[in-house]
C-alpha cells in the first residue's frame, strides 16, 4: 500500500506546477511592473475568494520578476502581526531588511534608522485615533529621512521595489483598517509597487465601517482611491477544477489500497457531478476534499461502502448543514417506511422533506436538485418522500451486504470514522470465517475461533452479521460455522425481554437455520442431527429446532424440511432433553424457562414418562415444586410504559398447556399436599394485583379446573 500523502495546501512557485494556467497572467503583471518608466509608485489589487490561489499566483509574479533581475521583490503578510503597533513597526521592518540586503552598499543602514521611530510608534499608536496614529508615524522626521533615503537609493540604482502584501483578508477589521490606512499613505513614495492580494467583499465589508455614509459601498469607493489597477484571478474552468478533485480522490483511493469497480467509479462520479459541482469552486476545496478522504478511508477501510463514504465526506464539506441534519438524524434517513399500510406515513415525509430543504437552504446550495438525487441514491427511503418508489424490508438484507450508509447497522460508522461499541468489524469477520474453516473438522471448544472472538457486548452484532452474510457462504463453510455457532451453546446472552427473538441466543439458532439451507439437501437432516448433539445447551438445542423451517401446506417450500424429516430430528432432540432431564435434580429450578417447550417435545416424542419420574421424586423431597411447576408456565408480562416485567396470571391457555403433560389429578393432589387443602371456590378469578405471591398459580389453577369440570357437566347434559 502507498503511503499517505496529505495535501499541506501549499501554493505552488513553478510554471511547470501551473495547473489551472495562471503563470501566463502572474508574467503579464510581472512585465507591467519590471517594465515602468514613470517613477511614481502603483498599486495593484488581486482579487480572488479564500483558497482561489492567490498566493500561487503572487508567488508566480515574484518568480517571474526575479528571472528579470530588475525589480526588487518584498513579501509583507500582515497576518503575522498581532496590533496596529507591530504591523506599522513590521511593514518597514522587512521593507529596510530587504534593502539592506540587496540594495545599500555604503553609509548608514535602513534598520538603524528605522530603530530611532520605534519608540514613536509605540506612543501615537496607543493614545492617538488610527489615522491620526499612521499619519503622524509616517510624518516624523526620521520616517521621513528613511523614505528619503530609499526613494535615493532606488533611483542612484535604475530599479525598483514590489511590495507584496497577502492575507489581507484573514485580519481583524481594526487590522485592515490600518493596513489601508498604511497603503494609502505610502503609496506615493517613488519606484515602488504594491500588490495587495485579497477578497474584494471582506475587505470592502470591513473599511465600509470606518468611512460609512449614506452611500453602502463607502468600502468599494475607498478601494477605489487605493487601488489602481484592480485584478480579478482568473476563474479556473469547473472541468479543471474536478479534474484536480478526482486526482486527489484517486489519490487517496491509491495510498488506501481501494480499488473500485468500473460500476463503482460511474456511481460516484455521477453523484459528485450532480451534486457539488456547483460547490466546488476553489483549489482549495479541491484539496480538502482529498484531504478528507485521505483520513477517511484508511480508517473505515472494509468497514463501510467506499463509494457513500466518499459522498458523505462530500455533502460534509459542500454542504456542512445538511451533513450535521443527516448525523443527527438518523432514524430519518435508514431503513424504509415500516409498515406503511398501518399508519400515516404522509406527516413524517413532510417532517423529513422539511428538514433536507432547510438544511440545503442554511448551506447555501442555489439549486438542490443534484443534491436531491444524491440524497435518494444513498438513503433510499427518501425515494419515498421525493416521489413514489417505495422500498420494502427485504432490501435491508442487500444494504446490509454492501455496508451502506443506509443500513442501521453501519450508518453510525460514517460518521464516528470507527466501529461502535457492541458493534463487530467486517474485517474481523472476513478472517473469523476464514479461521472457522480452515479449522475445518477438527474444530472443537478449545479450538474455536468463534470462542477467542465472542464477548458478551459484541454477540449481538457478531451474530447479526454472521446472518447478514449466510446467504452468500457455500456448503462447506455453513458446515463448519454452523458447528462453530453450537459448539458455544451456552456462551450467548439470551436475557429474558419482550420480544424474545431478538436475544443474541435466539439469533444464534436462527443462524443455524439460515446456515443449514446451504447444505446440500440430502445432507440436510443428518448434519442437524449432529448439531443439535453438539450444542451443549438444552435451550440450545430447543432454539435450533424451533426455527428449523418446516413444510407447510398452505405454503409449500421446496428447501424447507418434511413432517417425516422434522421427527427424525425430534427423536435425536427428544433423547438429548431425555438425558438432561435425568442429569439434574430439580427442572423447575434449572430449566424453569425452558420447562414448557421441553415438556411439549418430550410429550411429543413418547417420554412422558420420563417427566413423571422426574417431577413425582422432586415432589417428594419440596412440595413447592408444584408452585414452581405452574408458575414456569405462567407467562410474562411488560408494563408498556415503564418496560418492566412482572408474571402474568395462569389462564386457560396455561391450563391446557400443563393438563396435556400431566392429569389435573395429579396436580390438584400436589396442591392439596402442599397447601394441606384445596382452596375454597370463589365467584371472581383469584388475582395478585401486587405480583408478589407467586402461590397465586394455585388457586388460578384451582379455579380453571372447576370452570372446565362444569362445562364439561354442562355439555353432558
Amino acid at each position: 500500500m502507498s503511503k499517505e500523502k496529505y495535501s499541506s495546501d501549499s501554493p505552488v512557485h513553478k510554471a511547470s506546477e501551473d495547473r489551472f494556467s495562471r503563470w501566463s497572467f502572474a508574467e503579464r503583471i510581472a512585465d507591467v511592473i519590471s517594465s515602468r518608466k514613470d517613477p511614481d509608485s502603483i498599486t495593484i489589487g488581486l482579487y480572488g475568494a479564500w483558497g482561489e490561489g492567490k498566493t500561487s499566483v503572487l508567488n508566480f509574479i515574484e518568480e517571474s520578476i526575479n528571472e528579470k533581475g530588475t525589480v526588487i521583490t518584498v513579501k509583507f503578510n500582515p497576518w503575522l502581526f498581532g496590533n496596529v503597533e507591530s504591523l506599522l513597526l513590521g511593514f518597514f521592518d522587512i521593507l529596510a531588511e530587504a534593502l539592506d540586503t540587496k540594495l545599500i552598499t555604503t553609509g548608514e543602514k535602513l534598520k538603524d534608522i528605522l530603530k530611532k521611530t520605534a519608540p514613536g510608534i509605540a506612543s501615537v499608536a496607543g493614545v492617538q485615533g488610527l489615522g491620526e496614529a499612521v499619519g503622524a508615524f509616517l510624518h516624523g522626521p526620521d520616517i521621513i529621512q528613511l523614505r528619503n533615503r530609499i526613494e535615493k537609493e532606488l533611483e542612484k540604482s535604475k530599479r525598483r521595489i514590489l511590495v507584496m502584501i497577502d492575507d489581507v483578508d484573514r485580519l481583524e477589521k481594526s487590522e485592515i483598517q490600518a493596513l489601508f490606512k498604511l497603503v494609502k499613505l505610502v503609496a506615493d513614495f517613488k519606484y515602488t509597487a504594491y500588490i495587495l492580494a485579497f477578497d474584494k467583499d471582506v475587505v470592502a465589508d470591513s473599511l465600509s465601517e470606518s468611512y460609512s455614509g449614506a452611500n453602502k459601498k463607502s468600502g468599494e469607493q475607498f478601494l477605489e482611491k487605493i487601488i489602481q489597477i484592480p485584478l480579478h484571478l482568473p476563474a479556473v474552468p469547473v472541468k479543471d477544477l474536478r479534474q484536480f478533485c478526482f486526482q486527489g480522490v484517486n489519490e487517496a483511493l491509491t495510498a488506501t489500497g481501494i480499488t473500485l469497480s468500473e460500476q463503482q467509479v460511474q456511481e460516484f462520479v455521477r453523484h459528485f457531478t450532480l451534486a457539488f459541482n456547483e460547490n466546488l469552486t476553489t483549489p482549495r476545496k479541491a484539496k480538502l476534499y482529498s484531504n478528507i478522504l485521505m483520513f477517511s478511508l484508511p480508517m473505515l477501510k472494509d468497514e463501510v461502502n467506499p463509494v457513500d463514504l466518499m459522498l458523505i465526506e462530500g455533502v460534509r464539506i459542500f454542504a456542512p448543514e445538511l451533513y450535521e441534519a443527516i448525523r443527527n438524524n438518523k432514524e430519518s434517513f435508514v431503513g424504509t417506511f415500516r409498515d406503511s399500510y398501518h399508519y400515516n406515513v404522509e406527516p413524517e415525509k413532510q417532517r423529513i422533506k422539511e428538514m433536507v430543504d432547510d438544511a440545503l437552504i442554511r448551506s447555501g446550495i442555489k439549486d438542490s436538485s443534484g443534491y436531491i438525487e444524491l440524497l435518494k441514491n444513498m438513503f433510499p427511503k427518501l425515494q419515498s418522500v421525493y416521489g413514489n418508489m417505495h422500498y420494502g424490508s427485504d432490501w435491508y438484507q442487500r444494504w446490509n451486504e454492501g455496508q451502506r450508509i443506509c443500513a442501521e447497522g453501519y450508518f453510525d460508522r460514517y460518521f464516528t470514522y470507527s466501529i461502535p461499541k457492541g458493534d463487530f468489524p467486517d474485517s474481523t469477520l472476513n478472517q473469523l470465517v476464514r479461521d472457522i474453516v480452515e479449522t475445518g473438522d477438527n474444530i472443537s471448544l478449545e479450538n474455536n475461533p468463534l470462542r477467542n472472538a465472542l464477548t458478551p457486548d459484541n454477540a449481538g452484532a457478531l451474530i447479526r452479521k454472521l446472518r447478514n452474510r449466510a446467504a452468500s457462504l457455500d456448503h462447506i463453510q455453513s458446515t463448519h460455522l454452523s458447528t462453530a455457532v453450537c459448539l458455544l451453546a451456552t456462551e450467548y446472552p439470551n436475557p429474558e425481554t419482550m420480544f424474545g427473538w431478538d436475544t443474541p441466543h435466539t439469533q444464534a439458532a436462527m443462524l443455524i437455520s439460515d446456515l443449514v439451507q446451504n447444505l446440500e439437501r440430502n445432507e440436510r437432516v443428518a448434519i442437524v442431527k449432529k448439531l443439535i448433539k453438539k450444542a451443549t445447551s438444552p435451550a440450545f438445542q430447543l432454539e435450533i429446532y424451533r426455527w428449523l423451517r418446516r413444510e407447510e401446506s398452505d405454503k409449500p417450500e421446496k428447501d424447507a424440511f418434511t413432517s417425516k424429516e422434522i421427527d427424525e430430528i425430534g427423536e435425536v432432540l427428544a433423547d438429548c432433553l431425555e438425558s438432561y432431564i435425568r442429569s439434574i435434580d430439580d427442572i423447575t429450578i434449572e430449566g424453569s424457562r425452558i420447562l414448557p417447550y421441553l415438556f411439549y417435545i418430550l410429550t411429543q416424542y413418547s417420554r412422558r414418562q420420563v417427566i413423571h419420574d422426574h417431577i413425582k421424586k422432586v415432589l417428594d423431597r419440596d412440595k413447592s415444586v408444584i408452585v414452581r411447576l405452574l408458575d414456569a408456565y405462567t407467562p410474562t408480562a411488560w408494563g408498556i410504559e415503564n418496560g418492566l416485567s412482572h408474571k402474568s396470571d395462569f389462564e386457560r391457555d396455561q391450563y391446557n398447556s400443563v393438563t396435556t403433560v400431566f392429569d389435573p389429578e395429579f396436580i390438584l393432589d400436589s396442591i392439596k399436599q402442599y397447601l394441606d387443602k384445596l382452596p375454597d371456590d370463589q365467584e371472581d378469578f383469584p388475582r395478585d394485583f401486587e405480583h408478589n405471591n407467586r402461590s397465586i398459580v394455585l388457586q388460578q389453577f384451582v379455579w380453571i379446573h372447576r370452570r372446565v369440570l362444569r362445562e364439561g357437566d354442562k355439555e353432558k347434559t
